[in-house]
C-alpha cells in the first residue's frame, strides 16, 4: 500500500468527523458529516457519509457493515454481478430494446439524442427464502333458478381456500431512498417496470410491464475490485444505508403484503390468510448498472441497463403513431361492425348503418391522418 496511504490510516476504533456543507433542495445550506473508518482488510481509509452502514473499500473490495456503535463486522457473503459492458455497448442495448416490439417505432433509435449516461454499482441485499400462504374466502356467485315466468337470478356465497408458495431470491435495495436514481423502485418483483408514453391518447392499451423475480445471485462472483476497474466501475460504488437484519424484515413485509394481495385476487372476500416466510440466507450483491437519459421531441426518457446482464431492467419509452393508429382501428371498427350487425338484423332502421358509417369512417380517416403526421 502507498506509503501516502499508510500515513493517512486510521484505527478501525477511530473515527474522525468532517463536516461538509451541502444544499438541500431548498437552497439552504446544511452541514453533513463524513466519517472514516480503516478497512479491515488494507487498511485504506474508507470515508462515508452519515447514515451510511454499509461500506465498500474500493481498493481492495472488502465489505464492512455498521451494525451499530463499536460493531464492525466485515461482510462475508458477498458478491458481484461482473461488469461486461461499458457506456457504449450500454447505449446499444438500450437502442436495439427501443427499437422491438409492437408500441415501438423501428426508426426511433435514429431519432432520440443521448443527454446522460451514468455508471454505478448498487448495493442490493439478496434474501433467499420461500413464502407460504394459506388463504381462505368467500367467492360471491350468481345463478338462475326457477322457470318460465319465474325464473331469476340470484347471489350467493361460496367458501373457497387456496395455497400460494413461491421461492425468491427478494432484493431489497440497501439505501433509504430508492428514488435517489432514476428506476431503482422498479426492480422489485411486481412492480410496473416499463412505461410507454401515450402522450394525449386516450385509447391506452397495453405496453408496460412488471418485474419478474429476477434472480440476481445468478453468475454472481465473489467480490473483486479488478472485475470493475476493467471498466473503471469502481469509482461508482454506492455505499449501503440498511443494515442485514433489517434488510430480511422488509423482505418478509413486502412478500406477506404481494401473497395478501395474490389471495385477494382469487377470492371476492379474503377471511383469513397466514404467510409463513422461511429464510435460507441473505447475501450482499453489488449490481452495475448504466442510467441513460434521452431526449425525443422536447421530452425526456430514462433506461436502465443491466452492465452484467446485458438486459433492460427498466425503461420509458413513446408510443409510436402507428402503434396508436392500429389500436384505434381496431376498437372503432369493431364497433362499426356491431352497428353493422345490428343494422343487419332490424327492418330497415338507418340508425345502425349511420353509426357504422360514422366509426369506420372515423377510422379511416385517423389512418390518413397518422400517415400525414410529421415525424
Amino acid at each position: 500500500m502507498p506509503e501516502e496511504m499508510k500515513n493517512e490510516n486510521k484505527s478501525v476504533e477511530q473515527r474522525n468527523e468532517e463536516p461538509v456543507e451541502e444544499n438541500d433542495s431548498a437552497g439552504a445550506d446544511k452541514k453533513v458529516s463524513i466519517h472514516e473508518i480503516s478497512c479491515s482488510n488494507c487498511g485504506a481509509p474508507l470515508s462515508y457519509m452519515e447514515g451510511e452502514a454499509v461500506i465498500t473499500c474500493e481498493y481492495c473490495g472488502t465489505t464492512t457493515m455498521l451494525a451499530g456503535f463499536d460493531n464492525i463486522v466485515t461482510v462475508k457473503s458477498h458478491y458481484l454481478l461482473p461488469p461486461k459492458v461499458g457506456r457504449d455497448e450500454a447505449i446499444g442495448i438500450a437502442s436495439s430494446w427501443l427499437e422491438k416490439g409492437f408500441y415501438r417505432s423501428k426508426n426511433l433509435p435514429k431519432r432520440v439524442s443521448w443527454k446522460k449516461t451514468e455508471a454505478r454499482v448498487l448495493p442490493y441485499w439478496i434474501v433467499r427464502c420461500t413464502g407460504s400462504t394459506r388463504w381462505s374466502g368467500m367467492q360471491k356467485r350468481t345463478r338462475t333458478i326457477g322457470e318460465g315466468k319465474n325464473k331469476k337470478s340470484e347471489t350467493y356465497w361460496e367458501p373457497v381456500q387456496g395455497r400460494i408458495k413461491e421461492d425468491y431470491t427478494w432484493p431489497v435495495y440497501a439505501r433509504e431512498d430508492d428514488s435517489e436514481f432514476w428506476g431503482i423502485r422498479n426492480l422489485e418483483p411486481g412492480k410496473q417496470c416499463v412505461f410507454p408514453d401515450w402522450g394525449k391518447f386516450i385509447l391506452r392499451f397495453g405496453g408496460s410491464k412488471k418485474a419478474r423475480n429476477i434472480n440476481l445471485l445468478k453468475d454472481k462472483k465473489d467480490f473483486s475490485i479488478d472485475d470493475l476497474k476493467k471498466l473503471n466501475m469502481q469509482e461508482h460504488i454506492i455505499n449501503g444505508q440498511i443494515v442485514q437484519e433489517r434488510a430480511e424484515r422488509s423482505a418478509r413485509d413486502r412478500i406477506i403484503e404481494l401473497h395478501h394481495d395474490k389471495a385477494e385476487s382469487k377470492a371476492t372476500r379474503i377471511t383469513d390468510c397466514d404467510t409463513t416466510i422461511d429464510v435460507q440466507g441473505v447475501d450482499l450483491v453489488y449490481v452495475p448498472v448504466w442510467e441513460l437519459e434521452y431526449g425525443y421531441k422536447n421530452k425526456i426518457y430514462h433506461i436502465l441497463v443491466d452492465a452484467s446482464r446485458q438486459e433492460i431492467l427498466s425503461g420509458e419509452v413513446p408510443v409510436s403513431k402507428w402503434a396508436k393508429a392500429t389500436i384505434f382501428d381496431i376498437i372503432f371498427l369493431l364497433i362499426a361492425a356491431i352497428f353493422a350487425a345490428i343494422g343487419g338484423a332490424s327492418d330497415g332502421a338507418a340508425w345502425p348503418w349511420i353509426g357504422a358509417g360514422v366509426f369506420g369512417g372515423s377510422a379511416v380517416v385517423y389512418s390518413v391522418w397518422t400517415a400525414t403526421m410529421k415525424k
